[in-house]
């Protein structure tokens, strides 16, 4: 019986070490850092944890000591703009040396196979930057001087390319590494401010590489749902976007709309075939349709009897106010509103986001135009009818 506890005891500490969580370490040293704060964080979706913090000596050296079951973004960072970028797999043992004064900019790294791309990527972009920043501040010592004419287009001409040179690297390098998050960091590059090198729009493909390597490979990961659920969003929107236009895009035939008006008489859209017709989303408490109005009725009183109606839709809440405002207006045309606010069935059909919105519609009821207002409206109406 003895024999038997003691085999399971040796089967229980077996298996407690083959479950032991899977450290990493990370060491080197950091010159010209005498005094400084050196941190250790993990770069989550929207978050910074901090793991770990040491106060540099004159040496540098340091030592850091984590774990992870998949590959994470952590960074090590003296303050919020200092750091270098690190992904790091479970068990690495990665050594790095530095320079505090620009952490990524000198730094070499052994032991962490994707830090060392990441570390390419920014050394590289960083290259692209200092070259624009080195134009930029050519052409600004040119300001006031005759010479700019004579170079400002062939300057725009090489900054181009720069960009263009390194955005082809970037494709390069995330076919390379699209089963690594590196791959994933070079799909958000930015070239200045606010400047992404790729976006979902244009550049899709490399976005669905990426996503479709990594949900493969690790499905856990924050950074890579967060990914995920970003290009599933935007395909959404152009789905939405495309049968929005299979519907109200020019051309169509605008869907009905029967609501009824100030006195409660129903009104439909459509009875008004053989018009042009103005369909008009308005209301009382929106100043810009208010100022629109007079345009409207200019409008009105010189095309009404040549064929051209007005059929308007307020996203009023109280009646007294809508009436109201159709009488100071003097707004003589055809009225509706169900009084929901932007909970109008009329607008969500139409999807419309904001007032003032329109769509003119010809004789047969089709869309021929969108948010025609002030000049706009009347030279397309002297078009169809003057």
């Amino acid at each position: 019986m003895k024999r038997i506890l003691w085999f399971l005891a040796l089967i229980l500490i077996i298996s407690s070490c083959e479950t032991e969580p899977e450290f990493f370490t990370i060491s080197g040293t950091v010159k010209n850092a005498n005094g400084v704060k050196l941190y250790l964080v993990e770069l989550q979706t929207n978050d910074v944890n901090f793991i770990d913090s040491i106060i540099l000596n004159d040496a540098g050296s340091f030592s850091f000591k984590g774990k992870t079951d998949i590959p994470r973004f952590y960074a090590l960072r003296t303050d919020a703009n200092n750091y270098l970028t690190l992904i790091i797999n479970p068990l690495e043992q990665i050594v790095i040396h530095t320079d505090g004064n620009n952490i990524a900019g000198n730094s070499t790294i052994n032991g962490s196979p994707d830090s060392e791309q990441i570390l390419e990527l920014r050394k590289n972009l960083d290259q692209s930057v200092d070259k624009l920043d080195s134009l930029g501040m050519y052409y600004q010592s040119l300001i006031g001087k005759s010479e700019i004419y004579r170079v400002r287009d062939s300057l725009r001409s090489v900054s181009q390319e720069i960009i263009q040179n390194h955005t082809e690297f970037t494709k390069s390098f995330i076919k390379t590494n699209s089963n690594s998050l590196a791959g994933l960091m070079a799909l958000y590059q930015q070239i200045a401010p606010r400047r992404y090198l790729l976006n979902p729009n244009d550049d899709m493909e490399y976005f669905e590489l990426v996503d479709s390597s990594l949900m493969a490979a690790y499905p856990s990961s924050e950074a890579v749902k967060a990914l995920h659920s970003q290009l599933v969003e935007i395909k959404r929107k152009k789905n939405s976007e495309l049968s929005s236009d299979n519907l109200l895009g020019i051309g169509n035939v605008a869907p009905e709309i029967i609501l009824p008006g100030p006195n409660g008489d129903t009104a439909t859209l459509s009875s008004l075939r053989g018009k042009y017709v103005l369909l008009d989303f308005w209301a009382s408490w929106c100043r810009p349709c208010r100022v629109e109005n007079p345009v409207l009725v200019k409008n009105y009183q010189k095309y009404n009897e040549k064929g051209f109606e007005i059929f308007q839709v307020s996203l009023d809440k109280k009646k007294e106010s809508w009436v109201n405002a159709i009488e100071k207006d003097q707004l003589s045309w055809i009225h509706v509103s169900d009084l929901q606010y932007w909970n109008s069935v009329a607008a969500k059909q139409y999807e419309i986001q904001g007032i003032p919105a329109n769509f003119l519609l010809d004789k047969n009821g089709k869309i021929i135009a969108k948010n025609l207002r002030g000049d706009a409206l009347e030279a397309k109406l002297s078009e169809i009818f003057d």
